[in-house]
C-alpha cells in the first residue's frame, strides 16, 4: 500500500477568519493546502455579531473548490438536529469536502469538563446516527431526539468528525467517536507520545487505532507549543512530526499574512504538487461509513 502523504492544514487567526478576507487573500486550491480549519471570529465591541465559523465555511466553500473545510462547532447547550443539518448544508455546498470540529462551551454557570464532554459525546453520536440513516431517535442523559426522516447521504458518506484531545475527557470522546484527533505538544517526542495515548485510548474503546488520524498543531512565528518562524524550519518540523507518526499538521499563523507564508513558502517545500481533492475522507485515507451503521456510544 502506498504511503499516505502528510495532510497540510492551516487555521487562520481570528482577524482573517471572515468570508471576505478569506476569499480575497487565499486561493488555497492552487497553493496546495489540504484543509482549512475555521474558528469563530472575535466578537465586535459594537455592531452586529459576525457569522460563526460554520456559516463562514459554507459561504466560502464554492471559492475554494479543492480544499477541505473544518469549522469549529459548539456542541453543548444547542439543538443537535439543527447542528447536524447545518453541517450537512456545508457538506452539500462543498461537494463532500466538509468536516466539523466538536468543541464544548460552558454556560453561565460553571460546569465540570466531564459533564460538557459527556454531552458532546451524545451530540456526536446523534450526528453519526442521522448521517447513517438511523432516524429512530436517541435518548441520552443530555440529548433527546425524536425520530425523523433520514437525510440523503453525503458523497463521502459522513462529514469528517474532528476532536481536539487536550483534556482526558476530550480524549475519551475522540478515541470513541472522532475520525481525526488534533493534539498539541512542546516537542516532537511529546507529540509522538500523545499519539500513542490516542491510539491506546482508541484500542480501549474497542476501535482499531488505524481508523484514526492524528494532526499536530504547529505555530507560525510564535506559539505555546511546537512553533517556528522560518519557512524552512516549519517544513523541517512538519517532516519530523510525520516521521514520528503524525498524519498531518495544522499550521497556526499568529497574524493574518501568515496564511500566505504557509501557502506560498512552506507548502512548496513539502511537496511539488497535490492530488486534486474529491472528498475530505479520501484526503485523510478514511473509509466511507456503511449506510445504516450507527456508532455505539460505548
Amino acid at each position: 500500500m502506498a504511503e499516505r502523504p502528510i495532510v497540510l492544514g492551516v487555521q487562520p487567526c481570528g482577524e482573517s477568519a471572515d468570508p471576505g478576507r478569506l476569499l480575497e487573500r487565499v486561493t488555497l486550491t492552487a497553493r496546495g493546502v489540504d484543509v482549512l480549519f475555521l474558528v469563530d471570529p472575535p466578537e465586535p465591541v459594537a455592531g452586529p455579531a459576525p457569522l460563526d465559523a460554520l456559516a463562514i465555511a459554507t459561504r466560502v466553500a464554492p471559492g475554494v473548490p479543492g480544499t477541505g473545510l473544518v469549522p469549529q462547532v459548539p456542541v453543548t447547550g444547542g439543538d443537535p438536529v439543527a447542528l447536524h443539518d447545518a453541517v450537512a448544508a456545508l457538506d452539500a455546498a462543498s461537494l463532500g469536502r466538509a468536516g466539523w470540529e466538536a468543541v464544548v462551551t460552558a454556560p453561565v454557570a460553571p460546569t465540570p469538563s466531564g459533564e460538557l464532554w459527556a454531552e458532546a459525546a451524545e451530540v456526536v453520536e446523534v450526528a453519526h446516527r442521522l448521517r447513517a440513516g438511523g432516524g429512530t431517535g436517541f435518548s441520552g442523559e443530555f440529548v433527546q431526539v425524536q425520530g425523523r426522516i433520514p437525510v440523503p447521504r453525503s458523497p463521502q458518506g459522513e462529514p469528517v468528525v474532528v476532536v481536539r484531545a487536550d483534556a482526558p475527557e476530550a480524549l475519551t470522546v475522540a478515541a470513541r467517536s472522532a475520525d481525526v484527533v488534533r493534539i498539541s505538544a512542546g516537542t516532537v517526542a511529546e507529540a509522538a507520545m500523545r499519539r500513542l495515548d490516542v491510539e491506546g485510548a482508541a484500542a480501549e474503546a474497542g476501535r482499531d487505532p488505524g481508523t484514526l488520524r492524528v494532526l499536530v498543531d504547529v505555530g507560525v512565528g510564535t506559539g505555546d507549543g511546537l512553533h517556528h518562524s522560518g519557512s524552512a524550519g516549519l517544513a523541517s518540523l512538519a517532516r519530523e512530526l510525520a516521521g514520528a507518526g503524525a498524519d498531518g499538521v495544522v499550521f497556526l499563523p499568529a497574524r493574518p499574512r501568515g496564511l500566505e507564508k504557509v501557502a506560498d513558502d512552506v507548502v512548496p517545500l513539502l511537496r511539488a504538487h497535490r492530488t486534486p481533492l474529491r472528498t475530505l475522507r479520501e484526503r485523510f485515507g478514511l473509509a466511507i461509513p456503511a449506510a445504516g451503521l450507527a456508532v455505539s456510544p460505548g
